[in-house]
């Protein structure tokens, strides 16, 4: 993209002041910046190609053009620097129609400079091109991005280094492997600088020859052929995955290099059990490859590679912080070796099963039932409990009601502490205590009010209305026609009776104790624990109704995170709560 944008612009003569070339190391930033300010110069050239043999052209090539500036910004980062800079750049050229200014590393220069830098990209002499490569445009200021064209060039593919570095191997007259040629390509991460350097040490290693085992030998390991050799290791029940890492990093190779390759391996995997083989075309794979993948692929699952990539890419961060290469094969071959075994399980098959571990061999192999095999005691789900048939909603039969509520709802067992009962027929009435507010508005919502019907109903059956009560308030959430509350006085014998002390105790079965009827001396604990005394005496609460946010914290494991104190009245601490 980057060379056809340049050579569109050459021909039509609309050649942009300023470029910010951007891109990762090797990828020809520098080098396209030299072709351009020698096409712009350029006496001979064609099709916006430099010729390569005129004056100016030779003179770029060899760096002695005085019209075409190459200026380091990491050592020449000062405003100084850059005010130098400014002085000379509207002096006419010397022989060239263009001045070009090439300021590589462009990102390391200081604020200053790019403040003293910022009038002249503005407004340049109509003759001057500034060309900036960096690695790092993000750390570009804005207002330098703004007023260049900005150019992104991207890592070259491994087809592409591979096909220059053949260019190159023939052109030098070398004998060569293209499995080499390709390791090489695969190494280099899309740098054709370093694949150059890679290779121009293979040739001195191997004696002015590329060969695979060569490149090996100068990587230290970690080679596409040592890595696919280490994944079809995990097939088997042995120590040899782990051995293959120690031998590779012993001889050298990079243990971050190792990891991103058996990344990739495991990617590929992935794209191909998830996508099927028509994909791996578009990965553009030599045959080899491609026949290790086909093979090895049916061996795993989607789930599990994606799985093995997500651990590998968790393990990258830890090798750039320095994680010993030790640790590494140990994690790793562990890691993948439990995750083969687990995978290459045979499943059962629908006609037979598999003898279990431990069993005597010649065992015979029964047809698999249609009925489910037993379950061990230690797994079985503890029984439901069955719902009893209604019992009377008299006094004597509250205690299991009690018990019922504690063990399927801790909340609003104990929201009704202290509660006074009274039964009258099928007429259920719930009288809380004066310092109780809260807990008669929280059950007076809907949800709550549905919850606790749900329970009784339960337990006693269908037909009981309920009504909750607090002072001189009444709130009715049954569907009885009668809706009066009657006064002890008004109920006669066994028909009414009045739970004269507070219920929902902890029952017994969960104690261990036997209930105790609370007196008078627990009647003053219960409400010195709500922060009044029984004459009305003594410093205000911390909290409003602590005995009881105390009380529901404990069952709940919960905790107080904020305290607001408003000013509301002392006899109603606590604004009612309406709904949910």
């Amino acid at each position: 993209m980057a060379v056809d944008v340049l050579q569109k612009a050459l021909l039509r003569g609309q050649t942009g002041h300023a470029y910010l070339f951007s891109g990762p190391r090797g990828c020809g930033k520098t080098s396209m910046a030299r072709l351009l300010a020698a096409a712009l110069n350029c006496t001979e050239g064609a099709e916006g190609e430099p010729c390569g043999k005129c004056s100016s052209c030779l003179d770029i090539k060899s760096g002695n053009s005085l019209d075409v500036v190459e200026i380091d910004g990491a050592s020449n980062n000062s405003v100084e620097e850059v005010r130098e800079l400014k002085t000379h750049v509207s002096l006419a050229s010397f022989s060239s129609r263009w001045k070009v200014y090439i300021i590589d590393e462009v990102h390391m220069l200081s604020i200053s400079a790019f403040n003293a830098l910022l009038k002249t990209l503005e407004e340049p002499p109509s003759f001057v091109v500034f060309i900036l490569a960096t690695t790092e445009p993000q750390k570009v200021p804005a207002t330098i991005r703004s007023r260049c064209q900005h150019i992104p060039f991207r890592r070259i593919s491994v087809e592409d280094i591979t096909a220059r570095l053949k260019e190159v191997a023939l052109i030098e007259g070398v004998s060569f492997d293209e499995e080499a040629l390709r390791e090489i390509a695969r190494q280099s991460d899309g740098a054709l600088r370093d694949a150059l350097s890679l290779m121009e040490q293979g040739l001195s290693l191997s004696g002015g020859e590329l060969t695979a085992d060569g490149v090996a030998r100068l990587l230290g390991g970690g080679t596409l052929r040592e890595l696919e050799s280490w994944i079809t290791s995990l097939r088997e029940d042995s120590s040899s995955p782990f051995l293959l890492l120690e031998e590779m990093f012993r001889r050298g190779a990079s243990p971050q290099r190792v990891v991103e390759g058996i990344f990739l391996l495991f990617r590929n995997l992935w794209v191909l059990r998830q996508w099927g083989p028509s994909v791996l075309d578009s990965l553009a794979l030599p045959e080899s490859e491609k026949a290790f993948l086909l093979e090895e692929g049916k061996k795993w699952n989607a789930d599990d590679l994606g799985e093995m990539m997500l651990y590998c890419s968790k393990l990258i961060p830890q090798l750039r912080a320095g994680l010993r290469f030790d640790v590494l094969s140990g994690l790793l071959s562990s890691k993948a070796h439990d995750m083969f075994r687990k995978k290459a399980r045979p499943p059962v098959q629908q006609t037979e099963i598999e003898p279990q571990e431990g069993e005597r061999k010649g065992a015979a192999v029964l047809p698999l039932s249609e009925e489910k095999p037993p379950v061990p005691p230690s797994r079985r789900e503890p029984p439901e409990e069955k719902s009893s048939s209604p019992v009377p909603l008299t006094a004597e039969e509250w205690g299991g009601f009690e018990e019922m509520l504690f063990k399927k709802d801790i909340l609003l067992y104990c929201a009704l502490a202290g509660t006074e009962i009274t039964i009258a027929g099928r007429k259920l009435s719930l009288r809380f205590p004066d310092d109780r507010r809260y807990c008669f508005e929280a059950l007076s919502s809907e949800r709550n009010t549905f919850t606790l019907g749900t329970r009784i109903e339960e337990r006693f059956g269908r037909g009981v209305d309920l009504d909750l009560c607090w002072r001189d308030e009444k709130r009715p959430c049954g569907r009885g026609n009668d809706l009066s509350i009657p006064s002890p006085a008004e109920l006669n014998g066994e028909e009414a009776k009045t739970s004269p002390l507070p219920l929902f105790r902890v029952p017994d079965s969960v104690t261990g104790e036997k209930e105790k009827t609370p007196g008078e001396e627990e009647r003053k604990e219960l409400s010195a624990g709500n922060g009044s005394s029984g004459e009305g005496e003594g410093d205000p609460p911390e909290l409003p109704f602590e005995g009881l946010v105390n009380e529901v914290l404990k069952w709940s494991s919960g905790e107080v995170i904020l305290v607001r104190k408003g000013g509301a009245a002392e006899e109603d601490p606590v604004e009612p709560l309406r709904g949910e």
